[in-house]
């Protein structure tokens, strides 16, 4: 009786580690071409211009994040909560260390949860917030959602992506990606009619050995990184010609067109 009670403890026990969870670190990267990225480092070549372009600032926020298994089947990664980079659902890569005038030391480079043991060969993930999160009460939130630099106001919630620099055809040349046409208030929440969230879909990935990469070459490879009109760079607006070609790059509509799928984010 006392080993087939002992048998059975053991089957269950294997039975429960098998099924569970395990940890998987999802590794980024930025580069600006074949360059690593490297805030206050000069780069030439990039865009439509030939400009060189000195980066300042790089951060952006993820969530939705999922593996795709062998069948094709997406299987949602469960965030750990690290009191830093990880809340509620939502992660902030940052790769300036504090070159710019609103950046700090700390850096992140790393997506951190856990999964169903098993194979992965595909990343999906989405880059940007939840509304949820977008449109919560900046002056409650916590880290890294606390950060003056990656918030506009209320209503519009978070800037997605931050990318900012000195490039030789204009001084100031940033993008600050978001969601845009948004109403509501405090008490009844907002919606926005452009989100500007970036849906990724990465195949041919193996979350053990390969990197997300972020390229910045690529996002302006279609751009001047001067000012046509408008805000400084690109901020967003649908009014902003600047905004066209990084939104085509980012697989995001602007100004009637259908773009094609992102081609900013790749797996190396």
């Amino acid at each position: 009786m006392r080993t087939a009670v002992f048998l059975a403890l053991v089957l269950f026990a294997c039975s429960s580690s098998s099924s569970s969870g395990v940890e998987q670190t999802l590794r980024f990267e930025a580069v600006v071409g074949d360059q690593p990225f490297a805030c206050g480092t000069t780069y030439d070549g990039l865009g439509t211009e030939n400009a060189s372009f000195t980066p300042t600032d790089l951060r952006f926020y993820v969530h939705d994040v999922r593996l795709v298994d062998a069948d094709g089947t997406e299987v949602a990664l469960d965030l750990a909560e690290d009191g830093r980079f990880q809340r509620e659902g939502a992660v902030l890569l940052d790769f300036e260390d504090g070159c710019g005038d609103m950046g700090n030391a700390d850096l992140n480079a790393t997506v951190v949860g856990s999964v169903p043991r098993g194979t992965y060969t595909g990343v999906r993930f989405r880059v940007g917030l939840p509304e949820r999160l977008n449109h919560a009460v900046f002056t409650e939130a916590a880290a890294p959602l606390n950060l003056t630099a990656m918030h506009w106001s209320w209503n519009a919630g978070y800037k997605f992506v931050r990318l900012e620099g000195r490039s030789s055809t204009f001084e100031g040349w940033r993008l600050h990606l978001g969601s845009t046409a948004c109403t509501g208030d405090v008490e009844s929440g907002a919606t926005c009619a452009t989100p500007n969230v970036v849906e990724v879909a990465i195949d041919d990935f193996d979350p053990t050995t390969d990197r997300i990469v972020f390229d910045v070459d690529a996002l302006v490879a279609t751009s001047t990184l001067g000012d046509t009109g408008g805000a400084p760079g690109c901020m967003s607006g649908a009014d902003d010609t600047d905004c066209g070609p990084v939104f085509d790059a980012l697989g995001l509509a602007f100004g009637g067109a259908t773009p094609a799928a992102q081609r900013v984010f790749s797996a190396r």
